[in-house]
């Protein structure tokens, strides 16, 4: 009779074993959530960062494709800012080169451009995808402008990024000090 019981007792599962189951399942699958999550939000900064890379080296293509503005040391200004507003695009160019107003279709029309129009042209082109892609970013142009020496261009892109936190105490500390992060992405160009 004993042996019966014992064999009875051994059986099945009892129901402490069943619940302490069900809560390392639970706290698998919250996990694997948490990892889900961590995993979307880096697939976002990284096509964030992506996009930005490609358009920061669709100027460059640009800056190439009009060698007779930028290639010719002393045309090109030596710095120029784009800065993000609400309104769109603002273009600070100490030379009033590349933020000059073009009317829609100047250069498509008949008369060819000359290559300051098409500096202007190319530059206010990207300024504007740029922010309608990536509101809030800025960017630099740094270049050496002396004659003789091969013209040689520094663009810089800055933007926002969210914070992702990994868990609670790099979350809290996130928050105390910035809830996004700035970002730069810097292309050398030769034209």
């Amino acid at each position: 009779m004993q042996l019966r019981m014992m064999c009875r007792q051994a059986a099945g599962f009892s129901l402490i074993e069943a619940l302490i189951t069900m809560v390392v399942v639970g706290v698998g699958l919250l996990g694997l959530a948490k990892i889900q999550a961590a995993a979307v939000g880096n697939t976002q900064i990284s096509r964030v960062r992506s996009l930005v890379a490609l358009q920061t080296e669709s100027l460059a293509a640009a800056m190439h494709g009009n060698r007779a503005f930028w290639a010719a040391g002393g045309t090109a200004p030596a710095t120029f800012s784009v800065n993000s507003t609400a309104s769109g695009a603002v273009i600070t160019d100490s030379s009033n080169v590349l933020n000059q107003t073009l009317s829609p279709g100047q250069c498509l029309t008949g008369s060819p451009c000359t290559p300051q129009q098409l500096a202007a042209y190319d530059v206010q082109q990207w300024a504007s995808t740029m922010n309608g892609n990536f509101p809030g970013y800025g960017a630099t142009v740094n270049c050496t402008t002396t004659v003789g020496v091969p013209v040689n261009c520094n663009i810089t892109v800055t933007w926002n990024e969210k914070y992702i936190a990994v868990n609670s105490s790099t979350a809290s500390a996130a928050a105390a000090a910035a809830p996004t992060t700035q970002q730069s992405f810097t292309v050398y160009v030769q034209p």
